[in-house]
């Protein structure tokens, strides 16, 4: 009988370990998942920082490349699936869009992930460009995930596009030039050719040939002359002239008693623009013509 009491003892001192161990395991697993719940709520967005480099003029645009440095500050790791960038202008245009392949940020540390992409000539115009750039995070610990969506925008301020058509390479220009007596006048020959080194069509425009006598430091406009726009095709030269005619008494009378100036100064002025944009390189070139063969006229 004794032993049946002390059996029955034992039996209810394992069944009340059994039951207070079982409270104890579910208590401290509400725990857990309480705080596992907790971490991912409390998950913060990265910090996102965009570097833009342009590159180079293509036959399209101009090509880019960026740079996106992402920090992950919390505690666990996160994934970025991926990224799309829409570049924009001042205006709200879109002119560019570009994705980037994402991937694992390890907790409290910096990756980056880099792409190329490329916007389009109308963008050269803008001042400015905005980058907007898209994300989504997902963050996964046990059975527990969130998905966390994030945007940010830096602004880009359009480079110089000179620098980018004369890279490494020069615009060559000849300045041919003839002078014809004729019965109204001095007839000037004049043109300019120009080669287009890039990979991209050019326009020359707003050209304007003038003809000057120069006597020591006075300079006299003798004729002008406006041309009307050129298109300059990749790797090709154009040649674009102009007749102007200068009556005898304006080049002989223009200086007083002296009849011959000291030189005669051809000047050309217009403008290189990309085709279809705005943006433009200023030219003025001046070269000058020793009148000497003019000078028999003075003997005869």
């Amino acid at each position: 009988m004794k032993n049946k009491i002390l059996n029955n003892r034992k039996l209810k001192i394992f069944l009340l370990i059994i039951i207070l161990t079982s409270i104890i395991i579910s208590e401290y697993c509400i725990i857990i998942v309480t705080s596992v719940k907790e971490i991912i709520e409390n998950v913060k967005i990265p910090e996102v920082n965009v570097e833009i480099d342009f590159e180079k003029l293509t036959g399209e645009g101009l090509e880019y490349s960026v740079s996106v440095k992402v920090f992950n500050p919390n505690n666990i790791e996160i994934k970025i699936t991926e990224f799309s960038i829409a570049v924009k202008t001042d205006k709200n245009m879109v002119v560019g869009s570009l994705p980037i392949k994402g991937g694992i940020i390890k907790p409290e540390t910096t990756s980056t992930f880099k792409s190329k992409g490329e916007i389009l000539f109308k963008a050269i115009d803008a001042d400015i460009l905005t980058l907007t750039i898209n994300g989504d995070i997902t963050v996964k610990l046990g059975n527990f995930n969130k998905n966390i969506s994030f945007s940010t925008e830096t602004k880009v301020i359009i480079p110089n596009i000179a620098d980018f058509i004369l890279k490494n390479k020069t615009i060559d220009i000849e300045i041919p030039a003839q002078f014809k007596l004729r019965v109204k006048g001095l007839l000037g020959l004049v043109g300019v050719k120009i080669f287009n080194p890039s990979e991209i069509p050019l326009v020359l425009k707003n050209v304007i040939f003038r003809i000057y006598r120069v006597d020591e430091n006075k300079k006299t406009l003798l004729g002008e002359q406006n041309m009307n726009p050129n298109d300059i095709s990749t790797k090709e030269q154009i040649y674009v002239n102009a007749e102007i005619l200068i009556p005898y008494r304006k080049f002989f009378f223009s200086a007083g008693l002296k009849l011959l100036p000291n030189w005669i100064m051809l000047e050309i002025e217009g403008n290189l623009s990309i085709a279809g944009t705005r943006q433009i390189i200023p030219l003025s070139i001046k070269a000058y013509v020793d009148p000497h063969l003019i000078r028999i006229l003075e003997k005869i």
